[in-house]
């Protein structure tokens, strides 16, 4: 073997052994192709843990079957109730209904030494809730009914009394001058409102006194009495349309 040939062999081991020793990393996302997979899945035998047991529960500071006593301070009655430590204080107050010292599960409010209990929670969640307990009734006073303002309002409104449309007693002739003044009325103040009118008032006006200025004065005379027959909008939208303002300017 010539010393070419001894080169090339330490060299490719040198590249061997620094390659060796460094370790494979693959990608978190690289996938084997589907060629290179093996047919059947690689289970690994790992032994199982054991099935826990069930313990005995430690909680017996609270009995099953409870027995209380609800005392209503106000009328000093009270009775004795049995419950189950997982019942609700819902269920509590429903027991005092039964009873009938109380009218409706939302009037009372029991105390467990001046704490009240919630509805949501169950008897075992309160510590000083065991047998032979007392708890305190109140009972909330019952909201009055919304009658009174109602028959106020009432009492308030005009009397009105219907008739017949045929009874000639109630039937009176309608008078003509009031319509008429009415219908006039109405029209004027359509006619009053429109921009054109007064466009033709103002060229009208022009043409008689033949001379701009004296027209414009006298059309701002009539305006201006006529501005108390008229709503602000009304005479801006005149001013807008017909092209003038009634004091004094053209344009």
């Amino acid at each position: 073997m010539s010393i070419v040939d001894n080169y090339e062999v330490d060299l490719l081991s040198s590249i061997y052994k620094s390659i060796q020793s460094k370790p494979i990393t693959i990608p978190a996302h690289a996938k084997l192709n589907l060629c290179d997979r093996e047919k059947k899945p690689h289970i690994v035998d790992i032994p199982m843990a054991d099935i826990p047991t069930a313990e005995p529960s430690t909680s017996g500071s609270v009995p099953s079957e409870l027995k209380f006593t609800v005392k209503n301070i106000k009328t000093a009655q009270k009775v004795d109730i049995s419950t189950q430590s997982t019942s609700s204080i819902k269920d509590i107050k429903q027991a005092v209904v039964d009873t009938h010292l109380a009218d409706s599960i939302d009037a009372q409010r029991l105390l467990l030494k001046g704490k009240a209990l919630l509805n949501d929670k169950l008897v075992k969640d309160y510590e000083g809730l065991t047998s032979g307990a007392t708890l305190t009734l109140m009972l909330r006073a019952p909201s009055a009914p919304p009658t009174e303002p109602a028959s106020r309002q009432a009492s308030n409104l005009p009397e009105v009394s219907l008739t017949s449309a045929d009874n000639d007693s109630t039937r009176t002739a309608a008078d003509p001058a009031i319509d008429s003044q009415s219908v006039k009325k109405s029209d004027y103040d359509k006619t009053l409102t429109d921009p054109a009118f007064w466009k033709k008032l103002s060229g009208f006006l022009n043409q008689e006194f033949k001379n701009d200025e004296y027209g414009r004065r006298a059309l701002e005379t009539f305006f201006l009495s006529a501005k108390t027959s008229l709503s602000p909008s009304e005479i801006a939208f005149i001013r807008e349309q017909a092209g003038f303002e009634a004091m004094g300017k053209q344009e």
